[in-house]
């Protein structure tokens, strides 16, 4: 059975991880309320919680999923704006069959979308899990028609700080100042609360939530989006800056010389602290993260795992393998003790720590996970993405090659990954080498060969 579309349900919506469209010709408030149906159907869900972002079109969105459920007869818990990190929490730590973030993450603000969690705080995504509800919005009836509809409303915020703050002894925080760019999304608020419980001096950029992102957009992996947070760090003369995605579920860091870290650079150093702290937790990491991160695993001799990009797969991987924390290039940072969901939070107050425990600056701290060079994740439009890999294997055969996530070839002194965007005709290339000029040359040369192959 195939999706097919209709207005305002676009079947392209439908995607590995999570359902995401542009408003609302591609996913509008009737489309929402299909939806909600299907999941109910799908997950035979009774008790429901519903989240959402900053974005424009999030409330009527966020209503007309609400609607939905309660028409089939669910119970309704809204939790008005909120965090994804916390409505993944929200899963596995409160009496919730689903919970869903209403929100399409850091993409332009004419989109929308969600993001669906089971009890337990498992993801639905990955192994064609969103696919299977798309499908199941042909079987579904009823037409929307707006109206009240009776939830129950919940304030997560109070537990989801308390449980935040258990990862570290707040008592043991110095007072450092923070510069902290939440990109008008949802995280300004999130953040606010949780430094009020510690004692740090903060800077607040961009913390009113504005669904027309009046700054930047809310995805600070683009080096263009974090550049007032470097400026702003430097002529604060603070030790460190954060900043959020639109939903508050990733963070990426900027030094105290205002120096861009890199989500590779974040997972090592932090699972360096967790691994000095216990040598026999197990880590796992994605196929394209960075060499630092294979250093620190073969520095303690600990036991960890390679797996496929996505939350949905690391998320699995990590309860089947029993892994203690998992890390992405992209921001995302998953721990055992948070249901195996990520939380760019959590990962922030412990990057506090280890600088207040250590007495360093930022840049000092990751010295040794800084000898390698990366370029920034690209993307190239290409006709079909697995005959350009075909072609970039034989090219480069005599390399160590793997198809883990896409292909993957390791030399010596540098590797590359291309793999396929699970939702556009798009390759995505990441490059690493132990100089400047060797990355340089050879990314240009892997560019070159895409552009001809496409």
């Amino acid at each position: 059975m195939g999706i097919s579309s209709r207005p305002g349900l676009d079947s392209s919506i439908f995607r590995a991880y999570d359902i995401r469209g542009i408003y609302p010709a591609e996913l509008n408030e009737a489309g929402a309320y299909v939806v909600a149906k299907a999941i109910q159907r799908y997950t035979g869900c009774k008790k429901v919680a519903i989240g959402r972002d900053a974005r424009l079109s999030a409330p009527a969105i966020h209503q007309a999923i609400c609607h939905g459920f309660s028409d089939v007869g669910c119970e309704v818990f809204d939790c008005g704006m909120a965090g994804t990190d916390m409505m993944s929490w929200a899963a596995g730590a409160k009496d919730f069959d689903v919970t869903i973030s209403v929100t399409a993450s850091h993409n332009p603000k004419e989109w929308i979308g969600m993001k669906i969690y089971s009890r337990g705080g498992n993801q639905i995504g990955g192994d064609g899990e969103v696919m299977a509800i798309g499908e199941l919005t042909t079987a579904v009836a009823g037409e929307y028609v707006p109206a009240e509809v009776v939830t129950t409303r919940v304030d997560l915020l109070p537990d989801w700080i308390r449980h935040v703050l258990s990862f570290i002894d707040p008592a043991q925080i110095k007072p450092l100042k923070i510069v902290v760019d939440a990109g008008n999304g949802v995280a300004g608020p999130i953040v606010r609360e949780l430094f009020r419980h510690l004692p740090v001096e903060m800077v607040e950029m961009y913390f009113e939530p504005d669904g027309n992102f009046p700054h930047h957009l809310p995805s600070p992996i683009e080096p263009k989006n974090v550049a007032d947070l470097r400026q702003r760090v430097v002529a604060e003369k603070a030790d460190l800056g954060m900043a959020f995605d639109g939903d508050a579920d990733r963070m990426f860091l900027i030094d105290e010389q205002g120096k861009i870290v890199t989500g590779n650079e974040t997972t090592a150093m932090v699972m360096d602290q967790l691994l000095d702290e216990d040598p026999s937790r197990i880590m796992l990491y994605g196929a394209i993260a960075g060499w630092n991160i294979r250093d620190v695993i073969s520095k303690h001799q600990a036991t960890a795992y390679r797996t496929k990009v996505g939350t949905g797969y690391i998320k699995k991987d990590m309860k089947a393998r029993g892994v203690y924390f998992a890390g992405e290039h992209s921001g995302h940072y998953y721990f055992q003790r948070n249901y195996n969901g990520d939380s760019g939070l959590i990962a922030a107050v412990l990057v506090l720590a280890l600088i207040s425990q250590k007495g360093q600056p930022l840049s000092e701290i990751l010295k040794p996970h800084r000898r390698y060079y990366q370029i920034p994740e690209t993307n190239s439009r290409v006709n079909d993405p697995n005959v350009v890999m075909r072609k970039l294997s034989g090219q480069y055969a005599d390399g160590q090659v793997d198809w883990l996530d896409g292909l993957t070839v390791t030399y010596p002194d540098w590797w590359f990954n291309v793999r396929p965007s699970s939702n556009e005709p798009l390759l995505r290339l990441n490059v690493e080498a132990v100089s400047p000029g060797l990355l340089e040359s050879k990314s240009a040369e892997l560019s070159a060969s895409i552009r001809k192959s496409a």
